[in-house]
């Protein structure tokens, strides 16, 4: 009965606002279907991002862009595009944060314990085997990453410098004025553990693109897909740290 009230009521909200939009109504009514869902399965349903893939650079061999709800891989090695989503209340009783879905199947699991760290297996099974670990640094504000696959060397980033020419900070990092000064194209090399190049990663960060955070790059051969994404799911949420917590432009209101 209460869930009841509680759908009435998100209805209500929305009908005693005359000028509510489009978008309001579009929220109460998965509000709404939100507390079905409660009521039907017992659990609450995340909805997924969809599989629309954006244009690839061929010249590399992952690629991925931030869609509404998760990440979609748009090319990796080892199988077709992917999606990083939500693992929903999975993550509550100790299971992953994120399940990484190629062909309505779960190929990777992603547990993110900490700010600074992602945890990848192979399955939502914390006794699962183990595909590798990502940590991350910060160096003046600028993040580096370290890629750990659990068999075989570990690879590290740079910073990730402006390639781009634009006024604004050299190196991707927190310590920016305006999340206009956030936009630009940003790129890390890729070294293994002596220190060679092996290959980069890339960032693009702009509202006039296909997406608005967009990342690839060349990988090593021995660094699987799932690792590259959770790598890349990690500093898309650095980004994301970096724009909200940057200030609004007053001119662009952006």
């Amino acid at each position: 009965m209460e869930l009841f009230k509680t759908m009435q009521a998100h209805r209500s909200a929305t009908a005693e606002l005359p000028g509510a939009s489009r978008r309001a109504r579009v929220t109460s009514t998965a509000l709404g279907r939100g507390v079905l869902s409660l009521i039907l399965g017992g659990t609450i349903i995340f909805c997924a991002p969809r599989l629309n893939a954006i244009p690839v650079d061929p010249g590399v061999d992952f690629a991925a862009h931030a869609a509404h709800r998760g990440l979609v891989v748009d090319k990796m090695p080892g199988t077709s595009a992917a999606v990083l989503v939500a693992a929903g209340s999975q993550s509550w009783t100790g299971g992953p944060r994120f399940l990484l879905q190629a062909n309505g199947k779960t190929i990777a699991a992603v547990w993110f314990p900490e700010r600074d760290k992602m945890i990848v297996r192979g399955t939502a099974d914390p006794q699962a085997p183990l595909i590798g670990e990502v940590d991350a640094t910060w160096k003046d504000g600028a993040i580096r990453l370290t890629l750990k696959p659990a068999e075989g060397a570990s690879f590290q980033t740079g910073a990730f410098d402006r390639i781009d020419g634009r006024m604004g900070r050299a190196a991707l990092g927190s310590q920016v004025n305006t999340r206009l000064s956030v936009r630009g194209v940003y790129r890390a090399e890729l070294r293994d553990a002596q220190g060679g190049p092996t290959g980069w990663l890339r960032v693009q960060i702009s509202p006039h693109q296909a997406a608005r955070h967009i990342y690839d790059g060349v990988v090593p051969a021995s660094l699987n897909g799932p690792l590259a994404t959770a790598a890349v799911a990690l500093l898309d949420s650095d980004v994301k740290h970096i724009e909200n917590h940057a200030a609004v432009d007053v001119h662009l209101g952006n």
